[in-house]
């Protein structure tokens, strides 16, 4: 008999759940609690889930969980670093979520011979996201979707790739993601928006400021906060296209 578990997810996990392929054999890195893996069984969704956690306290939290939900013939939780812990093409599917966006990166970078054998990339990375899409072109990745959420007072971005050549994008595309911009995601603006106004606070700031260095970045800001401008009213007079 199963242990009771609450297996709802948060809205940014849920998201990110709902973009792992039905049927793929998943490696969860950074697993934490656990809470990914085992919704992705206990739904159905997967029949085995791999999660890995590099840190003793989380990785000790996620077996006591597994154990709890009676599901350690289905989720296999390992203590290791990345993909370190994986051999390549145990999983189809790599998901990690709450990792900083130049770690995953790393983490990526690190084990090739597991990477190019995975299909699935669905990553929800933290901080600046432009250099992940940007590495992931350039280390023959094509993202395929992307999504955006709003949770607890901040803007979350998942990122779904697969192995491909990916197309040429322009800078701004690259900054705010190119499938967010060409399906005119319903919570852009609000996510420009709010970039404007730390970009319009920044700009006040410098303002007095006698340093060449200051005065460059001033400029800079100016400019990006004119480009995402362009961006919004564009998005708020063209009709959002159907995803389909």
């Amino acid at each position: 008999m199963l242990t009771f578990f609450d297996y709802s997810l948060s809205a940014r996990l849920q998201a990110v759940a709902d973009r792992v392929a039905a049927g793929s054999i998943v490696a969860d890195i950074g697993t934490d609690h656990a809470y990914l893996p085992l919704y992705l069984v206990k739904s159905g969704r997967c029949p085995r889930v791999v999660a890995v956690e590099v840190a003793p306290g989380p990785y000790q939290r996620a077996v006591a969980a597994v154990r709890a939900a009676d599901l350690a013939d289905r989720i296999e939780v390992r203590y290791g670093d990345g993909l370190q812990a994986l051999q390549p093409g145990e999983a189809g599917t790599v998901v990690m979520a709450g990792l900083g966006s130049l770690t995953q990166q790393a983490i990526l970078a690190a084990r090739p011979q597991v990477r190019q054998k995975l299909e699935y990339l669905v990553l929800q990375p933290q901080g600046k996201v432009e250099p992940l899409r940007r590495w992931l072109a350039a280390a023959g990745w094509c993202l395929v979707d992307e999504e955006l959420v709003f949770e607890e007072g901040h803007y979350y971005f998942i990122l779904v790739a697969r192995q491909g050549k990916s197309p040429a994008y322009s800078d701004i595309e690259w900054q705010l993601g190119p499938l967010l911009l060409k399906h005119r995601h319903p919570l852009l603006a609000g996510y420009l928006r709010r970039k404007m106004e730390k970009l319009a606070i920044a700009i006040d700031q410098m303002a007095s400021s006698q340093k060449a260095a200051a005065r460059l970045q001033r400029e800079q800001f100016i400019t990006k906060l004119k480009e995402i401008q362009e961006v919004l009213s564009w998005l708020q007079n063209v009709p959002r296209l159907s995803q389909q």
